[in-house]
């Protein structure tokens, strides 16, 4: 029997569509979740059934007015290494299936282990070969799991929460002609992320994509 799948409630959309998009059924298990407010680097590691085990390239957390920001972790090789042995370590050692995010400082100390798909997993949409979200599913249907190498070693996402009564297209229009590059993926009608590859100057451009698209600014 699949077992549930613990996922943040403001991300399960994207759950959903990788199991519709693999022609698969999973059982949600959606949860309020929060992540450290302190930038911090994180490691997402999959088991599946068959002991196959899955380790995404680590990654740094902070955050923006409430939001997360996302990008590729800029950490000596020494600490990204250990890092990725102590989860391999711990992922091997456990007798559970399924995604657990392990969350250290920006020293490397290990600050917490969760469970539960959050939205500092919203990188690997865009980013990975293949998403947490995807080999989530192919781990609860006990299918091989995907290749997790980034597809690009420069990039910056943001989600954003905007109010319900704001519009939602002229933003896109803006945006989209003064930065074709952009990616704006929603969860819901008024939530998801903006991401970059490739630019300079990301977090100034991303981060102004989601103050434009939640109101804060307006030029």
């Amino acid at each position: 029997m699949r077992h549930r799948i613990k996922v943040e409630i403001g991300v399960a959309a994207f759950l959903a569509r990788a199991a519709e998009s693999l022609g698969l059924e999973v059982r949600l298990d959606q949860q309020t979740t929060s992540i450290p407010n302190d930038e911090h680097l994180a490691v997402v590691a999959i088991n599946s059934a068959q002991t196959q085990l899955a380790t995404y390239p680590a990654i740094s957390v902070a955050k923006l007015r409430n939001r997360v920001v996302v990008k590729p972790a800029q950490a000596t090789d020494e600490l990204l290494k250990n890092m990725q042995i102590a989860v391999n370590e711990r992922a091997k050692s456990s007798n559970q299936s399924g995604v657990a995010t392990y969350r250290f400082t920006l020293n490397g100390k290990l600050i917490e282990v969760s469970d539960v798909i959050s939205i500092d997993s919203i990188w690997s949409l865009e980013y990975a070969q293949t998403s947490v979200f995807e080999n989530a599913v192919r781990s609860a249907n006990q299918l091989p799991l995907g290749k997790t190498e980034l597809l690009n070693q420069n990039f910056l996402v943001i989600n954003f929460d905007v109010s319900q009564n704001l519009d939602m297209t002229a933003p896109f229009l803006h945006l989209f002609a003064h930065e074709p590059g952009y990616r704006i993926v929603k969860s819901s009608s008024h939530s998801g992320y903006v991401a970059l590859a490739g630019e300079t100057k990301l977090f100034e451009k991303v981060s102004h994509a989601v103050d434009y698209l939640e109101g804060v600014i307006n030029e």
